[in-house]
């Protein structure tokens, strides 16, 4: 039996160190919905169903919003009714290597529609542009722009213009006609393009698409976009000249921050690698442990008040620093992502915590002070969780100086005053020797930790030079 394969655990694969945006199922779009942005499609449908007159639309979200996700599965979910509708979607970032945006968006629609009766239509719209394809391709010589020309140049131009403008009404009456909805088109990641296609992308929906049965949805970080846009064409009013080119602008609610960060811990794979850390050395008695403690650090993880960027920074950090630990030590995970959030959030308490200058007991006060949105000042931030918040706790005071903390506890429970009060949280000091029960919990779970080195594992120096050492590789700029 030991030489069989199957019966040898393999080693778990390593933590990613990036997300790989996962393939729409058409048939379920919405099946890894964990950020719940269904609802928020529905609603967008309502809003452009049976909508006749030209329609353009923006989605405004900051990254970590699920915006990408969520106009990829509602354009397969558009497709997906009972009567389909036509929606095309849209990379813009992908296509900004191309100098005028007019040609990709035209582009697109002919690789969208080739096949079937629309075909003729779509590719009647390309041939409307063979004057401009031209130019693009062969350039004029500077001799040939006389006064003639150019006003030759400037007719035609607006006779293209027309011809497809009609080519697309023609293509919107026909969708309408076939679906009774109008084509839905969206344009994605357009704050990423260059600004000078983003701007020249919206003033061609804007002039030659603004026909019937024709609704445009651009998702945009509104903000990125108008640094962009000032970047380069100096001090305007980018935010006022945007809302020129939109005639409904929406904006993308942030995700839930505990199931975001829930979303992120999953997708980078630290459950399973935390669970193997801390099997390491003889620490099996231990899973069951973890396990309700993995359930908790998306609590703990979501309410530091991290931007969906920062967490994910976080993660990553945690992803690679893992890939060092991996197979070497036992872990106590909740105390490694105190210490990586700290770094983000309150890099000088981190930085006083892991150089011995700040107590245990300030860092759990910090924990303490953070709260959900709507949980009373009362309330604990994982008063749901509170023997998970005990024994992150006891890992926090085992780092910092056990025996020391040992002793304020004892002094606690016999009802004395502790000559250190400074290693203790707030919320321990006001334990009074009436609550020894409490007081003898969270003494015990510290020398459990100091004891149980299998389970404790690196010390928190060693913890603080990985976390130090790969921080700036992953850090957003």
């Amino acid at each position: 039996m030991a030489d069989d394969p199957e019966a040898v655990d393999a080693p778990p694969a390593l933590p990613a160190l990036k997300l790989v945006e996962p393939e729409v199922n058409k048939d379920d779009p919405w099946r890894d919905d964990v950020l719940e942005r269904k609802e928020i499609a529905e609603r967008l449908t309502s809003i452009v169903r049976g909508q006749e007159a030209p329609f353009v639309i923006s989605i405004d979200g900051r990254w970590g919003t699920g915006k990408t996700f969520l106009l990829k599965r509602w354009a397969q979910d558009l497709r997906n009714q009972d009567t389909p509708w036509e929606a095309i979607y849209f990379n813009a970032w992908e296509d900004d290597f191309n100098d005028d945006p007019l040609l990709a968006i035209i582009g697109q629609l002919s690789e969208y529609f080739d096949e079937g009766p629309l075909r003729e239509i779509a590719r009647g719209v390309a041939g409307a542009l063979g004057h401009v394809l031209v130019k693009r391709v062969t350039g004029a010589s500077p001799d040939d722009l006389t006064p003639d020309s150019l006003l030759d140049d400037y007719r035609e131009g607006l006779r293209t213009k027309n011809a497809v403008k009609d080519r697309l009404k023609q293509l919107g009456e026909k969708v309408r006609d076939d679906t009774g909805q109008p084509l839905v088109f969206i344009i994605d990641e357009l704050d990423r393009c260059r600004p000078t296609f983003a701007l020249e992308l919206l003033e061609r929906v804007k002039h030659i698409f603004d026909v019937d049965n024709i609704v445009f949805v651009l998702g945009i970080n509104r903000a990125e976009l108008v640094k962009s846009l000032e970047s380069v064409y100096g001090d305007i009013d980018a935010g006022t000249y945007l809302r020129r080119f939109f005639d409904m602008e929406f904006v993308l609610p942030d995700a839930d921050p505990t199931r975001f960060s829930h979303h992120l811990l999953t997708q980078y794979g630290i459950p399973e690698q935390f669970q193997a850390l801390s099997e390491t050395a003889g620490g099996r008695g231990r899973v069951s442990e973890f396990r309700t403690l993995s359930q908790y650090l998306p609590v703990l993880l979501g309410n530091m008040g991290l931007s969906p960027r920062d967490m994910d920074y976080c993660v990553r950090l945690i992803s690679l620093t893992l890939r060092e630990l991996e197979g070497r030590y036992p872990l106590h995970p909740a105390l490694f992502v105190v210490l990586v959030a700290l770094k983000v959030t309150r890099p000088t308490l981190y930085r006083r915590f892991v150089e011995g200058t700040a107590r245990a007991g300030e860092v759990i006060d910090y924990l303490d002070s953070l709260t959900p949105a709507g949980v009373g000042g009362t309330q604990h931030l994982l008063i749901s969780s509170g023997d998970e918040m005990e024994r992150t706790a006891a890992a926090i005071y085992a780092a910092d100086g056990a025996a020391t903390v040992q002793a304020q506890l004892q002094a606690l429970m016999l009802g004395k005053e502790p000559e250190q009060p400074e290693y203790l949280s707030r919320r321990h000091t006001r334990l009074e020797s009436e609550d020894s029960g409490q007081l003898m919990r969270i003494r015990g779970l510290v020398q459990d930790y100091t004891n149980d080195t299998n389970h404790y594992g690196p010390s928190i120096g060693h913890l603080a030079e990985l976390i130090d050492l790969y921080s700036d590789f992953v850090r957003p700029h």
